[in-house]
C-alpha cells in the first residue's frame, strides 16, 4: 500500500475544485452508516479521489464520504487509470487519524481486509487480501482467483503529523467489465445476483471502523513512546 499513498500539499485551487464538485452533487445516500458523518452522491466523475481531496484540503470532517455512480479516470497503484461502469461501488472517506506517516501504508490493508469480510458475509464469496491494495476472489466457475476490489490513498502529512489521509475503494458489484480485461470479475458473475449496495456499504463501515480504531490506537501508542 506505501506506493498507493501519496504525500500532497493544500493548494489554493481546491476551493474551486470544491464548488465544481458541489455542483455535482445530485442526492443523498440512506442513512445507518456507521461513523459516517456527511455522505455525497455523484453521478459520474473523473475520480471520487479528486473530490475527496478537495474537501479534504479544506476541512471536511472524518467521516466525509463520495460516491459515484461511474468514474471516467479512476486511478490506482502507481496512477494507473481505469473506467468503473455503472452497477459497481465507487467511493472515498475522508479520514484525519492520529498516526504518523509511516503508519499509513497499513490503513489500505485493513481497508482491504473489510471488504473481504464482507463479500464473505453479504455476498457470500470467497475472498483474500493481494497486497498491498487488491482484494481477489474466488470463482467457481472458472476455479481462479480474480480481481474484484482495489484500494487507493492520497495524504497530506505535516513532519510526523498526517493532517488527512483520503482512501479511495472500488468494488465490482454488477458493473460490465471490458472483454479484455480476463483478470477481474464481479460479485454477479461469481453469484448470478445483483448484490443490494446499500446493505453492502452498512455492513462494510461495520467492519471497517472497527478495524480502523485498532490500527489508530496501534499508531497512536507507537507515536506516545
Amino acid at each position: 500500500m506505501k506506493s498507493s499513498v501519496k504525500n500532497r500539499s493544500s493548494k489554493p485551487a481546491a476551493k474551486s475544485r470544491v464548488k465544481s464538485a458541489a455542483a455535482l452533487f445530485t442526492q443523498e445516500l440512506p442513512g445507518g452508516l456507521r461513523g459516517i458523518t456527511n455522505t455525497l452522491y455523484i453521478g459520474a466523475t473523473q475520480s471520487t479521489q479528486d473530490i475527496a481531496r478537495a474537501l479534504a484540503q479544506t476541512g471536511a470532517q472524518q467521516g466525509t464520504l463520495i460516491i459515484s455512480g461511474e468514474q471516467t479516470g479512476g486511478r490506482g497503484r502507481l496512477g494507473r487509470q481505469w473506467h468503473s461502469a455503472p452497477g459497481g461501488l465507487y467511493m472515498s472517506i475522508v479520514l484525519r487519524p492520529n498516526a504518523a506517516p509511516a503508519d499509513l501504508s497499513e490503513l489500505g490493508i485493513a481497508a482491504a481486509h473489510a471488504v473481504t469480510q464482507t463479500l464473505s458475509e453479504i455476498c457470500q464469496i470467497k475472498a483474500k487480501v493481494k497486497p498491498p491494495n487488491d482484494v481477489l476472489a474466488f470463482d467457481p466457475a472458472k476455479k481462479t482467483w480474480r480481481k474484484i476490489s482495489g484500494i487507493s490513498a492520497e495524504s497530506s502529512c505535516a513532519g510526523d503529523t498526517t493532517e488527512w489521509i483520503t482512501v479511495g475503494i472500488g468494488v465490482n458489484l454488477a458493473n460490465t467489465l471490458s472483454r479484455d480485461l480476463d483478470t477481474a470479475t464481479t460479485v454477479k458473475r461469481i453469484t448470478g445476483q445483483t448484490p443490494d449496495r446499500d446493505n453492502f456499504l452498512r455492513k462494510f463501515f461495520t467492519l471497517f471502523w472497527d478495524r480502523y480504531s485498532a490500527w489508530e490506537l496501534h499508531a497512536a501508542s507507537k507515536r506516545n513512546t
